[in-house]
């Protein structure tokens, strides 16, 4: 059974202040005699102080929390495993917990992280917060919190945005550059995430090409493996695309099955183009084109932004932009 501080004072014939202060290396007032009986104590009982007890209340415990809405989830993911690189050199460490997107689960989470002293929360979410007073001064419960939301929410810590318009455009007019008039979009179908930025980027690229935007070439679905493979498959049966741009790169995995499944030649009859350009892009062949999205600088950003926000918790800071790339 694992022995107690006060358990330490009482065979050392102390105050369980003064076996605190010594192990703190504060105990410049005690005798030597006194330090080493206590220092006998602790090792031949091999008691272990309860530092996270100490973190609670020094605040310092060195942690930050992070909710996520889906572990899978390739957006968060990617920037998450940068922002771990950045925060473990500066000796922090993350907890992260999984929200299913639900906002009533992100609040549970955020008492649970703050009753665990975590020094900052970065919340990434669908949810909109602007109306719900959970947050003073940009803190939940006095922690700093960092929103991850593509700008959905106004941050007092500043928001990090991406410029999604641009690259969606640049990736239809390329496909309009290969003579493809026959584009079907895959679209997020609202139940998480608004897209709406690739979706204008997607209609204005036709429009300034002279072309109609057709509903019957617009399918709505959940970004999802699953969600793409449906969605392919109903412009395949019900149209003649000879493109589809998916809004996100898990539904191009399952575009590319659909067509697959179909018979048709990827690149030859049918062109696809995804949205992240994450590491999945580079799994299957031939390898999905993609807008890719500046993980390393996006996670940096994160990184930096909550430490500045643990060490300056009274800081506004300003909203920063970043730009997508697409390369074929």
């Amino acid at each position: 059974m694992k022995i107690t501080i006060k358990e330490v004072a009482q065979m050392a014939g102390v105050s369980v202040t003064t076996v605190s202060q010594i192990i703190n290396q504060k105990g410049g007032r005690f005798s030597e005699a006194t330090k080493q009986r206590v220092l006998k104590v602790i090792e031949e009982q091999e008691y272990s102080p309860n530092y996270f007890a100490s973190n609670i209340i020094a605040k310092k415990s060195k942690t930050i929390g992070v909710i996520v809405p889906d572990f899978s989830e390739q957006f968060a993911a990617a920037i998450l495993k940068e922002i771990k690189h950045q925060l473990e050199k500066q000796g922090y460490y993350l907890i992260i917990c999984e929200s299913d997107h639900e906002f009533d689960k992100e609040q549970e989470l955020l008492n649970q992280l703050a009753n665990i002293a975590v020094e900052g929360i970065l919340l990434f979410t669908p949810n909109d917060y602007q109306d719900k007073k959970l947050f003073k001064n940009g803190r939940f419960r006095d922690i700093p919190v960092i929103f991850a939301d593509r700008g959905l929410n106004d941050g007092f810590y500043g928001t990090i945005k991406i410029d999604e318009y641009s690259g969606v455009y640049r990736a239809i007019e390329w496909l309009l550059a290969q003579g493809h008039r026959k584009i079907g979009l895959i679209i997020d179908n609202s139940e998480h995430y608004h897209l709406a930025e690739r979706f204008e980027a997607y209609q204005q690229a036709l429009l300034d090409c002279g072309l109609l935007i057709e509903e019957k070439y617009i399918k709505q679905m959940p970004l999802t493996i699953a969600g793409g493979y449906q969605g392919a498959s109903e412009l395949l049966n019900e149209t003649d695309v000879s493109a589809i741009f998916c809004c996100d790169d898990m539904v191009a995995i399952g575009c590319y099955q659909a067509i697959y499944d179909s018979g048709k030649i990827m690149d030859q009859e049918i062109t696809v183009v995804g949205f992240d350009g994450g590491e999945v892009t580079q799994i299957v062949r031939p390898q999905i084109k993609s807008v890719h999205q500046p993980y390393k600088k996006l996670g940096k950003a994160y990184a930096e932004k909550i430490q500045m926000a643990i060490d300056q918790p009274e800081r506004r800071m300003d909203d920063q932009l970043f730009h997508v790339s697409f390369i074929t």
